[in-house]
């Protein structure tokens, strides 16, 4: 069976923006600066004043493109945690068990906090340009996803149709809220309609230290960061979709809430739903409580129960062979589910590929659907 990891990374290297960027953004380019006195001696990416990740949270994943420069892992090939040694991360992936994998951003995932809407949309060019020319020199192996500047759903738009159709990436990843403005909306209507026409997934992920994360802004520590920033998010994204009711209208669109496993999504979806069931008993006239007068619930027409979208295989998530999969997919479905590595970062787990294959509790072919063909339907590899 042919494995497919739907969400790898790469940290981007320091130089990236120095070399990539247009010429008219130079001096405004994301750098990366030491921090007298803090623990993370090899400095944070830093853009408009801020740094990412934010102070004073510890070095980890959200570290983005910082430790860049040493392997993380004793067995891998690959020199650095960047795209430029494409060779080695090549031999990575067999040692894996992965024949393709699909590569995400790390710390750029910050870029809808940019606020100058050009310069974001200008750091967007710049990586989407770096990641195609290295995906490029194994284009069976490496499938590049596109930054867009959400936060400009023109520009975004723009982006989007580029990277998709001049340079060969296979999806755009955003995350699940802008700042503070939720994905539902209006002005990212057009964005979501525009991804069905161009029949380019999304694949929402999240960066830990980003200034703007539902509920993990909370904290100043990484622990507490990093076990909200992931889950919430994605939780907040497949809300605004849910409420916006654009799955039913936009037949080709595709979503992925990544890197937070996968029983999160049965519970999710429930509760969700159960506000869908809600609306659509007071819009009959079923008054929750008296004297409420006009409905609280106003939803599309369009609105429909989430699982119809998961069971379809339209949403999808990750999944870790510790969860009860066989309980996972008897509820949502073997096409929810997706093998995601998170290489090069630490937490990946170089076994995972065998061990799901000697699972015993669910059969051959739902082997097969979570470990590559749900990722090759998702992202058309």
């Amino acid at each position: 069976m042919r494995v497919i990891d739907s969400d790898g990374h790469f940290h981007e290297p320091h130089y990236l923006f120095e070399e990539y960027i247009e010429k008219e953004y130079w001096g405004k380019r994301p750098r990366v600066v030491k921090i007298q006195g803090h623990s993370m001696e090899e400095g944070r990416w830093a853009v408009e004043g801020k740094v990412v990740p934010r102070i004073p949270l510890s070095k980890g994943v959200g570290a983005g493109g910082f430790l860049y420069l040493s392997p993380r892992h004793k067995q891998m090939h690959m020199k650095d945690s960047s795209l430029d040694d494409v060779a080695g991360r090549v031999k990575d992936l067999g040692l894996l068990g992965v024949d393709v994998q699909v590569v995400y951003p790390t710390a750029f995932a910050f870029v809808s906090d940019v606020e100058d809407k050009g310069l974001a949309a200008a750091i967007c060019r710049a990586h989407n340009n770096y990641v195609a020319e290295r995906c490029r020199q194994a284009p069976d192996k490496l499938k590049g996803i596109a930054l867009v500047p959400i936060q400009d759903p023109p520009a975004a738009i723009e982006e989007m149709r580029r990277a998709v159709q001049d340079l060969g990436l296979v999806a755009a990843t955003i995350p699940g809220m802008v700042g503070n403005r939720p994905l539902h909306s209006p002005e990212f209507y057009p964005f979501f309609k525009a991804a069905n026409d161009l029949d380019c997934p999304i694949g929402f992920h999240a960066v830990t230290g980003m200034h703007y994360t539902p509920w993990a802004d909370c904290f100043t520590d990484f622990f507490s960061t990093h076990i909200t920033c992931m889950p919430f998010s994605m939780m907040v994204a497949l809300t605004s979709l849910t409420q916006m009711g654009i799955m039913a209208e936009f037949a080709k669109l595709r979503c992925a809430f990544l890197e937070i496993d996968g029983t999160w999504l049965h519970y999710w979806a429930r509760w969700v739903n159960k506000h869908v069931s809600d609306a659509k008993r007071v819009s009959a006239g079923h008054h929750l409580e008296k004297g409420w007068g006009e409905s609280p619930y106003l939803l599309p027409e369009t609105t429909r129960d989430p699982t119809e979208y998961i069971k379809s295989g339209r949403f999808l998530t990750g999944y870790d062979e510790h969860e009860d999969l066989r309980y996972l997919i008897d509820r949502l479905g073997a096409k929810t589910f997706m093998y995601a590595s998170d290489y090069p970062h630490s937490d990946t787990e170089w076994e995972r590929v065998p061990s799901t294959k000697a699972l015993e509790t669910i059969s051959a072919e739902e082997k097969s659907s979570i470990l590559g063909e749900n990722a090759a339907r998702f992202y058309k590899i």
